[in-house]
């Protein structure tokens, strides 16, 4: 017996994007009073992961950030050194992540398969990913480095 499986395309849900850009933006406001352009921010959770939060440009309606994610050995060989580029909108009260490894102008919907192997909904997933950056830092606390 077979059976036929169609596969349901992927449908861009503009409202989960903008709860997940309205919670981040929420989440880093209280960040920007302390950044400053000349000097990083860095923060350090545990003995092994630091971060870097760098005040990139400012203008009345945006401000955008870079958040970088470093160690501090060799002991966590399979740790990747992460980047996010961060614009947050003031007067939409939205932050957005525009480029995540250099990778900028995500795409709301990719084909599967595509050549740069993207899920399909990766701008969904790196707003995600920012997230969890931002709720492992308040967690775990802030300790400057």
């Amino acid at each position: 017996m077979t059976t036929d499986v169609v596969r349901k395309r992927y449908q861009f849900d503009l409202a989960a994007m903008q709860r997940i850009a309205a919670l981040n933006y929420a989440a880093l406001q209280p960040w920007l009073e302390e950044l400053d352009a000349d000097q990083p921010w860095e923060l350090s959770l545990g003995p092994q992961l630091r971060f870097t939060v760098r005040l990139m440009q400012q203008a009345p309606f945006t401000t955008a950030i870079r958040i970088q994610q470093h160690r501090f050995s060799q002991q966590l060989p399979g740790l990747k050194e992460a980047q996010l580029d961060v614009r947050l909108y003031h007067d939409a009260r939205l932050a957005e992540v525009v480029a995540c490894q250099g990778v900028s102008q995500l795409q709301a919907r990719y084909e599967i398969p595509n050549p740069q192997m993207f899920h399909v909904n990766e701008k969904h997933q790196v707003n995600l990913f920012l997230r969890d950056w931002i709720q492992l830092i308040r967690t775990h606390g802030l300790q400057e480095v």
